[in-house]
């Protein structure tokens, strides 16, 4: 992404966790909180707002809750400060900053320019097109598995699987289907999804569990993924996990839900 949008986007982010905090700001009690150490013991006390005075009242256990809010108070004050002073940052690298980065520039150039340039790097297209164009020997399809088919005329071996490609393909997601996976110990495993993140160019795997209600896939799915975790592949960061029973069945507004949350932005 465009580093001057993922500026706006932090931008946007502060402004309203600074909204937040000074509304939690209302009501708070003056003055600021003292914390002493002594013998393993902690000790609160209380400032009032008069800088000229240096008494504190100890902060009985028995309210301990102002000693909550007087530190909450003075945490949220930080937090503004610190997201103001970065909103100001943010603001002045984007005045400051080209309204192109150098990566881009290539894409900038007629084609009958750039067929004479070496570029710094692929561009998106060139790279997401040869990511999509690699072959590959997926797992085999056993002939007694019902024939379903994507949209992009793959077969795949469930409906479930295919709502998936299908939702992937309308959303300009590029994916692999069962595009094999060398883990630790020279074991190849096949995750029904191989996607592509354009944007940070990275990859991410996508597992559909169809079969949670039968014990014994369900064994083997725990058993994938904490294989997956093992060698660094994290539901929530880089494995999407979606499950199905007989009685629960796949749901399209979580396929969606999910692919938003992987790929915004």
């Amino acid at each position: 992404m465009n580093i001057r949008e993922q500026l706006k986007n932090r931008k946007k982010k502060l402004l309203q966790l600074i909204r937040v905090k000074e509304k939690s700001l209302i009501n708070v009690p003056d003055g600021t909180l003292r914390v002493r150490n002594d013998d393993s013991k902690i000790y609160y006390y209380h400032r009032h707002n008069d800088k000229n005075s240096s008494k504190y009242t100890y902060i009985k256990k028995s309210d301990k809750d102002l000693a909550v809010r007087l530190a909450q108070k003075d945490y949220d004050e930080r937090i503004i400060d610190c997201a103001k002073k970065e909103v100001l940052a943010i603001d002045r690298y984007i005045k400051d900053c080209p309204m192109q980065n150098v990566e881009q520039i290539y894409e900038t150039l007629h084609k009958s320019r750039q067929i004479l340039i070496t570029p710094i790097q692929e561009t998106t297209e060139q790279f997401v097109n040869r990511w999509q164009n690699i072959k590959y020997q997926g797992k085999k399809i056993d002939a007694d598995i019902p024939e379903i088919y994507t949209a992009r005329n793959e077969r795949v071996r469930s409906k479930s699987e295919a709502i998936i490609a299908d939702i992937l393909n309308s959303k300009g997601i590029p994916y692999r289907y069962e595009y094999p996976l060398e883990l630790s110990g020279g074991k190849t495993y096949y995750p029904d999804f191989t996607l592509l993140n354009v944007h940070t160019r990275e990859e991410v795997y996508w597992e559909h569990l169809g079969m949670m209600g039968d014990n014994s896939y369900a064994e083997k799915a725990i058993q994938k993924i904490a294989t997956y975790i093992q060698n660094g592949i994290f539901p929530g960061k880089n494995l999407i996990l979606t499950y199905e029973t007989e009685k629960v069945p796949l749901n399209q507004r979580i396929v969606r839900l999910l692919i938003d949350k992987y790929f915004e932005g």
